[in-house]
């Protein structure tokens, strides 16, 4: 490897773990992208340990660097390997290894290391470099660093997506109708939504996005007001018609039901408005929900597993009726 270039930087941190070391330095992302490399579990299932890259992700990581606001803190894991040939100076407290695209094994941050590839923006990166390990220690060392942490909630990073300034107008629209139903006191969901984490029980911020977001256009520009007024008397008859009457109220609750609640809403709302025109009241929806929860199969909905569309069809399914003259 004499012949090979070398690659060098300064300002690096020995660090000690319990039987393993380490040295934590920055490094160019384009130097970092060209020096690294990954084994996944379908190119080598003996030796592979990493998922398979998911190139979206990648390119959006990409997309971010460049937009001009991109700021990734978290190192970047890398085992040396031994054609690296990776050194540490230590009194000039300073690393060099041989310029090679098989140089480091990425243990964390595989899709990072991408998205710098293709990122025009170049940025210097915090990096943890690993030497000596075994493969065994690699892959144990992927483990502990992949079960040890904890991902934060979707239903915590929509909650704080306003702070940030980072709502899309949907995400607005959504949010501004999920307080409603949240905080209103005649709200059909009133104290059963959960914004920021997971409830037993209630409805978080993010299931009701998925099952609302659908909607948004058959909303048809209107206020989140008045969708408020127009969705909550559904919901009341949906409750009383249906889930009260067969004793299972709290399956409003179940996040498959409410899903398909919500599939449900255009297909009973077209009903309410050829009989009674646009005028969506609790008891206009009722006069179809009543004839839903005499005809419902109670396991549809009380034995739901995680497909809402199936259900969705039978709901649709029991307002037909036999036309007769």
């Amino acid at each position: 490897m004499a012949d090979e270039a070398k690659e060098k930087f300064g300002s690096v941190s020995l660090v000690r773990q319990g039987d393993h070391k380490f040295y934590s330095f920055t490094m160019p992302s384009d130097v970092l992208a060209k020096c690294c490399y990954v084994i996944n579990r379908d190119e080598d299932p003996e030796l592979g340990f990493q998922r398979a890259l998911d190139k979206k992700r990648a390119k959006e990581i990409a997309n971010y660097i460049d937009s001009g606001m991109g700021t990734i803190p978290s190192a970047i894991v890398l085992s040396a390997q031994d054609v690296a040939e990776f050194n540490y100076d230590s009194r000039a407290k300073s690393v060099s290894f041989n310029s090679i695209n098989t140089a480091f094994l990425i243990i964390d941050g595989q899709h990072r290391v991408y998205g710098f590839k293709l990122a025009e923006t170049a940025l210097r990166i915090p990096v943890v470099v690993y030497e000596g390990l075994s493969k065994r220690d690699e892959s144990r060392l992927f483990i502990d660093i992949n079960s040890k942490q904890k991902g934060v909630p979707t239903e915590l990073l929509l909650d704080i997506k306003k702070l940030a300034e980072y709502e899309s107008s949907e995400e607005q629209y959504l949010r501004k109708l999920f307080d409603l139903f949240s905080n209103e006191n005649d709200s059909a969901l009133y104290n059963k939504l959960s914004a920021s984490k997971r409830v037993k029980g209630k409805i978080t911020r993010s299931v009701f996005n998925t099952a609302l977001k659908p909607l948004i256009k058959i909303f048809g520009g209107k206020s989140t007001d008045e969708i408020y007024e127009i969705y909550n008397a559904y919901l009341v008859a949906v409750q009383e018609g249906i889930l009260n009457k067969n004793e299972i109220s709290e399956q409003m609750f179940n996040t498959t039901v409410f899903k398909a609640f919500a599939g449900f809403f255009p297909i009973i709302t077209q009903r309410v408005k050829d009989r009674y025109g646009a005028i969506y009241t609790v008891d206009n929806y009722f006069d179809f929900t009543d004839t839903v929860g005499e005809r419902v199969k109670v396991s549809v909905l009380s034995e739901a597993t995680n497909a809402y569309k199936p259900i969705v069809d039978h709901l649709e399914d029991t307002l037909k009726q036999e036309f007769t003259l």
